[in-house]
């Protein structure tokens, strides 16, 4: 993508230089052009020379230098000094003098004079204000100077250009229109471009070595890097100048400031560093192929031109001449720019700024675009190179594939006994029994690349030690373990493509049906010491996974490069580290066979164990679950005899101990297949007594709701009786809720409530439930009606009945109160049916 960019960046440039060069030639970029490895070296010399001759070019034209300058400082470099660039400038503001002038309003006030109606006379006023103006005269300068080292003596520094002057500038107030500015002058360090151009002819030599071994590609090389650094530097320094004496047009006097910035359009040059290669046939030579590198290129605008390359001739670069035609070219269009800019930018003294700072303003912008542009040109033959490389793969080769050409090629390297290996172990008592299990290191590849992103054993190259010294490891605080078996030290190289990895590692272990093991992972401390950091019990088909990240440390160089310039108390201090980094980054994981351990925890022989499936998952449930004592399970001959009660000559076989173990198991079985029994019938107790607890409520619960659903059918059945005794005696309402607001619903109302019959009880049946239905005092029969219904609640709502309704109409429309009998009669025969 950055190549095509760039292609499609340089095809205006390309056109141009078609018209430049003869007919014959072919110019075209270098991806378009059959090459070698080694044009690709020249092309870059090429365009580093170019570069080179086109700052200087530049310089000469508008920074002040010349032949004699350049030859002092040649001679400076010569003598082992250091040359530079020095820009310098400053700036202040003087008071001048106060000034006074009547500024009149432009509004007008006009008073007018009548007599009798006619206007006899006119009065007009205005406000004139008087304004102070204080002039002050802004002085400024700048220098640009080359100099030798630091430029402490005088004869250190060369004046190349300079100018200053001053504006006069006003202001309503006694305050300086511009601060004073004194700045640190700005340096760039040039020597790298006098070293590269030679002192009588300025022609560039540069070349890269390629038999350096730090020399990689035609871009990452030694020469290339330091030549970056110059044309970035110079860059930054023209920018900063460039800045500087832009804000110079910025001041300019009131005369002046109806005048337009001017616009220096320096971005549209061109630019003679291009990566081009000849493509015309092999052996046609255009005539001027054998002209001399100075000839045809004009010497008044171009001084440094390119040499002769003999190791160039007859390949697909353009010849010095061509090049030398361009870099014509170039000079000339940035003189023809340099000069229509004194009829775009103003000048005299209204306007701190004149043609010669927009001189150097354009000049510093077009060499940092010649910088810029060598920078992608060498980029592109980089990013060429890659897409070549790329192309001649079939693909990009990450991290992941390296590693998979590395396997294929320890094979042919190796012999069979020392070749890698893959980290995958079956782990097993001997070789006379079966695995257990397995323990390998797997990586997954992470990103593109490989040929599946199954996770596959790394490759690693292994050393065995079985007759090893005994290493422990501490169970606790009070405990440690001693262990010996085979040992193995296994050596991986890790494949990483700019710090980033393309697989991710993951130890993996695995134990069989009916197998169990111990795998510990942790670093080794010592030659005797193994400190784990976690642990699990596999057994039975289990798989354990654990992620493992891997981290750095620097190497024995860069660790002596850092601590050479500490203070011996860090220096110290940083050994001491790394010596407790070294101790720990030795990864190690640890199998432990299970059926051995229990075999001799519990006095049997060897190999007892091995196919007695059934005891040995026992023994792990006794021993993991049940956290039983090793002693409640061993076999112990002393005891043996004791409950035997006979007297054994010699020691017990393998037999009497393996049945003595199984005695032992059952009995301990037994004793908690009691305890869970137990534990069983305990939890149903429980339960069931829950359950009849929760029953028990349920049927409180149940009987509550009945009894209040029959206390409140007995209140509504009163509270029925009463008011339709209170409508036959026609007795007034307001009363009646007066009396049944003073009582409250509570046990003792409720049986009154259910026991009244007569009107002296009445008062007491409606409770709180009244509150809200006495808003207004009405009486049954008197204006205005009120149509009255009760209820199953117990509250009483009164509407008013229709305007003009009679007191009969009202009666009519409540109720017909039966008579106390059939009420009595009736509230029976409920009872019974309840």
């Amino acid at each position: 993508m950055r190549t095509e960019q760039f292609e499609q960046r340089l095809q205006a440039a390309l056109e141009k230089v078609r018209t430049v060069l003869h007919v014959e030639r072919k110019p075209v970029l270098a991806a378009h052009a059959q090459h070698s490895y080694k044009d690709k070296y020249l092309l870059a010399e090429v365009l580093t020379n170019s570069a080179a001759a086109s700052q200087t070019n530049a310089l000469f034209t508008s920074f002040g230098l010349t032949a004699e300058v350049w030859g002092t400082l040649k001679k400076w470099h010569d003598a082992g000094s250091a040359v530079s660039l020095r820009f310098a400038n400053s700036e202040r503001c003087d008071y001048d003098r106060m000034e006074t002038r009547d500024v009149e309003s432009p509004t007008k006030h006009v008073t007018e004079a009548s007599i009798g109606g006619a206007v006899r006379a006119a009065l007009t006023s205005k406000v004139v204000t008087t304004v102070e103006d204080h002039f002050w005269k802004c002085h400024f300068q700048w220098e640009i100077s080359a100099i030798r080292g630091t430029g402490k003596e005088d004869s250190d520094r060369l004046s190349l250009t300079s100018r200053s002057g001053l504006v006069v500038l006003k202001t309503a107030t006694k305050s300086p229109p511009r601060p004073t500015a004194n700045p640190t002058p700005e340096e760039v360090n040039i020597t790298w471009l006098v070293k590269t151009l030679s002192a009588d002819s300025l022609t560039p030599e540069f070349s890269i070595n390629r038999d350096c071994p730090k020399c990689h590609t035609p871009r990452r090389n030694a020469e290339v890097s330091a030549a970056q650094k110059h044309f970035s530097a110079v860059e930054a320094w023209c920018n900063k100048v460039g800045s500087a004496l832009m804000s110079l047009f910025t001041i300019r006097s009131d005369a002046a400031q109806h005048l337009a910035r001017p616009d220096f359009g320096s971005s549209k040059l061109f630019i003679a560093v291009l990566p081009l290669l000849d493509q015309a046939a092999e052996g046609q030579n255009s005539p001027e192929s054998s002209l001399m590198p100075s000839q045809g290129a004009d010497r008044s605008t171009t001084l440094a031109l390119i040499a002769n390359n003999p190791t160039a001739e007859g390949g697909v670069m353009l010849p010095s001449v061509d090049t030398n035609a361009l870099l014509a070219e170039e000079a000339r269009a940035l003189k023809s720019h340099l000069d229509s800019l004194a009829d775009t930018v103003p000048s005299g003294s209204e306007v701190a700024g004149s043609p010669l700072e927009a001189r150097i303003i354009v000049t510093g912008r077009h060499i940092g675009a010649v910088g810029a542009q060598w920078m992608a040109a060498l980029d592109y033959i980089e990013d060429l190179l890659r897409q070549q490389l790329i192309a001649a793969i079939g693909k990009e080769v990450s991290p992941a594939d390296f590693a998979e050409y590395m396997r294929y090629h320890y094979k042919k390297v190796f012999l069979e006994a020392y070749a890698p290996k893959p980290f995958c172990f079956a782990v097993r008592r001997s070789d006379a029994h079966g695995p257990e299990g397995t323990v390998s290191l797997e990586e997954t590849v992470v990103g593109p690349g490989g040929d599946s992103h199954i996770p596959q054993p790394i490759a690693t190259m292994c050393s065995k030690a079985s007759s090893a010294h005994t290493m422990q490891f501490a169970l606790g605080a009070s405990t440690n373990v001693q262990f010996k078996g085979d040992r193995y030290l296994h050596a991986w190289l890790s494949h990483q493509f700019s710090g980033q990895s393309g697989g991710s590692l993951t130890m993996v272990a695995g134990a069989r049906q009916f197998s169990s093991m111990i795998v510990m992972v942790g670093r080794i401390s010592s030659a005797t010491t193994f400190d784990p950091k976690y642990a699990a019990i596999i057994q039975n088909k289990d798989e354990l996974k654990i992620p493992l990240e891997l981290s750095t440390i620097p190497t024995a160089k860069e660790f002596k490069d850092a601590v050479e310039s500490l203070s011996p108390e860090q220096r110290a201090f940083a050994q001491a580290f790394r010596s407790m980094q070294l101790e720990s980054t030795l990864f190690g994981i640890l199998v432990i066979h299970i059926k051995p351990q229990l075999e001799r925890v519990l006095s049997l022989a060897d190999n007892s164990l091995t196919k007695e499936i059934k005891l040995t998952q026992d023994l792990m449930q006794l021993f993991i679950k049940y956290q039983i004592s090793s002693d409640l399970l061993s076999f112990d001959e002393e005891n043996e005899q004791q409950e035997s009660g006979a007297e054994v000559v010699g020691s017990a076989s393998s037999v009497e101990r393996l049945a003595a173990v199984k005695r032992h198991v059952k009995a301990m079985t037994d004793v908690l297949d009691e305890a869970k029994k137990e534990e069983l019938e305990e939890r149903r107790l429980e339960a069931e007594y829950a359950k009849a607890s929760k029953k028990a409520q349920e049927e409180e619960e149940a009987r509550r709701r009945i009894e209040e659903e029959l206390k409140s059918r007995e209140l509504e059945e009163c509270l029925q009786r009463n008011i339709g005794r209170c409508m036959d005696r026609g007795e007034s309402l307001e009363g009646l809720v007066n009396q049944s607001c003073a009582l409250e619903a509570s046990p003792s109302f409720f049986a009154k409530a259910s026991k009244s019959s007569s009107g002296g009880m009445f008062g007491g049946l409606f409770g709180g439930g009244m509150k809200k239905s006495a808003a207004a005092p009405y009486t049954l029969g008197a204006a205005p009606e009120m149509a009255c219904d009760v209820f199953g609640s117990g509250a009483v709502h009164a509407a008013p009945a229709a305007p003009g309704a009679s007191s009969s109409t009202a009666r009519s429309a409540a109720p017909r109160p039966r008579p106390v009998q059939q009420q009595q009669q009736q509230q029976q025969q409920q009872q019974q049916q309840q």
